[in-house]
């Protein structure tokens, strides 16, 4: 089996969401051998603490996260992409975080590997946006990674979209768009949109590939 040399994760449930597009923007700009990974398309529960993985860095537990593993540990790199709701990062990201834990065991596995942290939130003022993303920079510095950048992104309330809006009483528009709470659609943000962030993750992209260019180069 042909492992990609940098694996990308989206903690996003929604489809083609600003995250998976900005984690998709890093892997393409690195043009290396690349496998994009959805969350929500996967049963990844969070670890239970077994110590199952003690001898052997496997992971015990039976769903879809054994295989997920070995991407991981075959891969040169990872971007970790996740969302912040409740102002932390989201179940699905912290869950696949969590049970890195298997890898890191005695030996650290991921030790050196490259990575990228990205996040998305409601930002503008609303708490979370860069303590989700300051959590998936430092699981994955903690299982020994090199973080070589944070990519935050400025992203929407689900209340611009599911239809009651600005007329919801527990809407999130007020806190967002103190001045204007009516839904609009000119208020709903692109990460395409966002330059300096796009820009930021095609830079990453390249950067590693130069990175690890360099290294079997060595």
């Amino acid at each position: 089996m042909a492992f990609a040399q940098i694996i990308g994760i989206s903690g996003s449930p929604i489809k083609n969401s600003n995250t998976d597009r900005l984690v998709r923007a890093v892997l393409d700009a690195s043009g290396l051998p690349s496998e994009f990974v959805k969350l929500s398309k996967l049963n990844v529960r969070p670890c239970i603490a077994c110590l199952g993985c003690k001898d052997d860095n496997r992971c015990k537990v039976q769903d879809d996260f054994p295989a997920l593993a070995e991407k991981v540990r075959h891969a040169n790199a990872i971007v970790v992409g996740g969302y912040s709701p409740y102002g932390a990062v989201d179940g699905f990201t912290k869950a696949f975080l969590e049970r890195l834990f298997s890898l890191r065991h005695q030996h650290g596995l991921n030790r050196g590997k490259l990575a990228v942290a990205v996040a998305g939130g409601i930002g503008r003022g609303v708490p979370g946006l860069d303590q989700s993303c300051g959590q998936i920079a430092m699981a994955l510095k903690m299982e020994g990674m090199e973080v070589l950048g944070q990519l935050k992104i400025i992203g929407n309330p689900e209340c611009l979209v599911c239809g009651y809006g600005d007329r919801c009483p527990m809407s999130a528009l007020p806190w967002v768009f103190k001045d204007d709470p009516t839904s609009s659609p000119e208020k709903f943000l692109k990460v395409e949109d966002q330059t300096e962030t796009w820009h930021n993750a095609q830079d990453l992209g390249r950067l590693i590939h130069d990175r690890l260019r360099d290294r079997l180069a060595m």
